[in-house]
């Protein structure tokens, strides 16, 4: 009987050699899976690959008792990192390898071999079957598993996400980031939000018009305090919001902002401000025309007191100093109001005055002569009419 398993086997042992395998593969085929997973390790550059590849199959072709087994995940994780980390020569030379690298994520519950797997997607964000990859990723998120709030591999799927993620992957960072979902690690949550957001400005957008002004707020606070993102990305956004936030007070079932309280009042005018300042710091001359229809909002705002002195002044700036086609018209007809109501001996606050004067002197537009003209014939003070007559003399004919 021996005599006759060794006739069976000795084909076998012969055509390892005349196939001119290495000692580490005939070691691996041979071996135990302890043995494989040294051989893995032990293999050199150039045969590291190939036993890597052994390594991978022979785990998918046992998958049903491999996803528990510790000897499975020491094998799994020396065939990954044995793995050439240049995506182009890997699938070359690894078939299929993005569908059983997938696979492999869903047999191993184990962080480490997870982790591993995730390094290795980052090389082959080119491949053509990447999009499962970001599928499977994507429902980590969305289906959240055990220890999720703390794991290491979640952490891992978000920073991966921030950097490879599509548009799905955006609304689900903002979800864990809004509820705060994972503390231990909120400043990658955050960082991948930012990237992610810039990255699929549609998305952001549509999400924008479709939260309330408070979360409008924290998402453009968390954009603009960041040092990743253009100028340009920031005024986009803000325009957005703010048309967002204009919607909201134009809704007519609240009568033009008359269901929100003096506290959300004050809060929804003080977001607007940022908002704008941001448009206008960046010179987003898409945002012109809005910043003319906000300062209507920005006037009602000022006289219900949601917003001050100073925060009114810098809306005036901003909306001069992105220079719409009719901000000159805009602020010469508020000039005329202030006019009016100093005719009737109703004091307007000296900067305010001050502030449209001046800005109607940067905008030049000769519109504004009459406005101008009859602030000097008026009970200002000379300061005042000074500034005036400076801001005539800029006019352009």
């Amino acid at each position: 009987m021996r005599k006759y398993v060794f006739l069976c086997i000795l084909p076998f042992i012969f055509s390892l050699y005349a196939a001119g395998i290495s000692d580490l593969e005939k070691k691996f085929i041979k071996g135990n899976i302890q043995d494989k997973t040294q051989a893995v390790k032990d293999a050199s550059e150039q045969e590291g690959l190939k036993l890597s590849i052994r390594g991978i199959d022979f785990i998918l072709e046992n998958s049903s008792i491999a996803g528990d087994d510790r000897d499975f995940s020491a094998l799994a994780v020396a065939s990954l990192l044995n793995l050439p980390k240049d995506g182009t020569s890997l699938e070359k030379n690894f078939p299929a390898v993005t569908e059983k690298m997938v696979r492999l994520f869903e047999i191993f519950g184990d962080e480490t071999v997870r982790i591993s797997i995730i390094d290795r997607f980052e090389s082959l964000s080119n491949s053509k079957s990447f999009s499962k990859v970001l599928n499977m990723m994507n429902s980590c998120l969305k289906e959240p598993g055990e220890n999720f709030n703390n794991s290491p591999v979640t952490k891992k799927t978000v920073e991966f996400l921030g950097d490879f993620g599509n548009g799905e992957s955006f609304i689900l960072v903002y979800d864990l980031w809004k509820k705060n979902t994972c503390p231990d690690f909120s400043s990658e949550v955050e960082d991948a939000l930012v990237s992610l957001a810039s990255s699929n400005i549609t998305e952001s957008i549509k999400l924008i018009s479709s939260i309330t002004f408070g979360e409008i707020g924290d998402f453009f606070e968390l954009i603009d305090n960041s040092s990743k993102v253009s100028p340009d990305f920031k005024a986009e956004i803000a325009e957005n919001a703010l048309l967002a936030t204009i919607h909201y007070m134009e809704d007519e079932s609240k009568g033009y902002g008359a269901g929100i309280s003096s506290a959300e009042g004050e809060k929804l005018a003080s977001i607007q401000l940022r908002l704008l300042n941001a448009v206008a710091r960046a010179k987003w001359t898409r945002g012109a025309a809005l910043s003319v229809r906000f300062f209507d909002i920005a006037r009602d705002e000022y006289q219900k007191s949601y917003l001050n002195d100073d925060q009114f002044i810098q809306v005036i700036e901003d909306v001069a100093s992105l220079a719409a086609q009719n901000a000159a018209q805009t602020l010469s007809a508020y000039l005329a109001e202030i006019n009016a109501d100093t005719e009737k001996n109703v004091v307007s606050a000296r900067n305010v005055v001050l502030a449209v004067i001046n800005s109607l002197g940067e905008l030049g537009d000769k519109t504004a002569f009459d406005n101008l003209l009859y602030v000097t014939y008026l009970n200002y003070t000379e300061d005042i009419k000074s500034a005036a007559r400076n801001s005539l003399s800029k006019l352009k004919w």
